[in-house]
């Protein structure tokens, strides 16, 4: 049985670049966007790179399973002090 490690996927950048192309926006708009939810700043160049690096991961396996989730980690167990 292979590793699931062996499979292709795409990086976090990628997924987050993917995702939001999802939304229609414009190229300013998506790059703030993604800078917002990587936490460091996304130049266009860069930006524009891994759009081609995404449609070549497509283009070779398909397109990735969007996540509906768009937080980061798990709420399961996730409480404040005192709250029930």
């Amino acid at each position: 049985m292979p590793s699931l490690d062996s499979l292709p996927s795409l990086t976090p950048l990628q997924r987050v670049i993917y995702e939001t192309d999802l939304l229609g926006l414009n190229l300013r708009d998506s790059m703030r966007l993604v800078t917002q939810r990587m936490g460091f700043f996304v130049g266009q160049h860069r930006y524009l790179e891994e759009r081609v690096k995404i449609a070549r991961f497509i283009e070779q396996y398909g397109p990735p399973e969007v996540d509906t989730d768009q937080s980061v980690g798990s709420h399961e167990g996730t409480h404040q002090i005192g709250s029930p």
